[in-house]
């Protein structure tokens, strides 16, 4: 019996060494690990990562083109069209930089920052545009039309619109 039980010692003693010398192990892999997180979660995106304009058409119950187009400072331009959109589909193409600037221009003249989130009378199933200017200093701010849309305002959306679409290589008819 006695025999027994210091064999039982002596096994539960082994296993407490093992855990032990296991258990720094563990705690510098957790620490690594650790360490990455939180250098990757505080890495800021660049300039060229953040779109500085995005231009949205939404779709309704009809024929209206659905589509999302993303500028980038550098001229870059995301787009993806759904349906019944200029060109439908994932596509990158470039806007002159003179072209960007004169957007921002534009909506800093229109004292788009201090426009309201909506125009809209209320009427049901319209289409949409929504533009979203992410100044240099201060949160984005999005704007959307439906209609009672200035005419100044209306203006800048044309403008967007036919520069993208020329960039696309895309007919102003659709």
């Amino acid at each position: 019996m006695r025999f027994l039980s210091s064999l039982l010692l002596i096994i539960s003693l082994t296993g407490c060494t093992s855990q032990a010398q296991q258990a720094p192990k563990a705690a510098k892999a957790a620490n690594k690990q650790k360490a990455k997180t939180s250098t990757a979660g505080t890495t800021k995106p660049t300039a060229e990562a953040t779109p500085i304009i995005v231009f949205r058409k939404t779709p309704c119950f009809g024929f209206c083109p659905h589509y999302e187009a993303r500028i980038y400072a550098d001229g870059r331009l995301s787009y993806e069209g759904f349906e019944y959109a200029p060109v439908e589909g994932k596509r990158e193409v470039k806007l002159p930089v003179a072209t960007v600037n004169t957007i921002l221009a534009q909506a800093k003249k229109l004292h788009f920052l201090e426009m309201p989130e909506r125009y809209t009378l209320g009427t049901a199933d319209l289409p949409g545009t929504s533009l979203t200017i992410s100044p240099a200093i201060g949160p984005a701010k999005t704007v959307t039309a439906e209609e009672g849309i200035p005419a100044d305002f209306k203006n800048l959306l044309d403008y967007i619109e036919k520069q993208m679409k020329d960039a696309l290589g895309a007919s102003t008819d659709r």
